[in-house]
């Protein structure tokens, strides 16, 4: 059987001292990490090869454990706790792209 390819690997979440950010799980903060990417539940359960309702579940989750209503707020959460490391875009690209 062929091996599956492999799926792009999604923005890092620093969690200090290997604690986990927030106290989520390491799925949660990869989920956390492609929401304050921007990506939608179809994008995420995608780049991270699970179900939508598996996403779904997952972004309850971090709401709950972060005490905030919505993804914008633990997208800024991520942002503003520096938990996200920055990713320059590749050369001979623009921010715009």
């Amino acid at each position: 059987m062929a091996p599956l390819p492999s799926a792009p690997s999604p923005p890092e979440l620093q969690g200090g001292g290997g604690a986990p950010a927030g106290g989520l799980t390491r799925r949660e903060r990869e989920v956390l990490a492609l929401i304050a990417a921007g990506r939608d539940n179809r994008a995420i359960a995608r780049a991270l090869v699970i179900s939508e309702q598996t996403v779904k579940k997952h972004v309850s989750s971090i709401l709950g454990k972060l005490c905030v209503t919505d993804r914008t707020q633990a997208a800024v959460f991520a942002w503003r706790e520096g938990m996200m490391v920055p990713q320059l875009p590749e050369a001979g690209t623009t921010s715009l792209e």
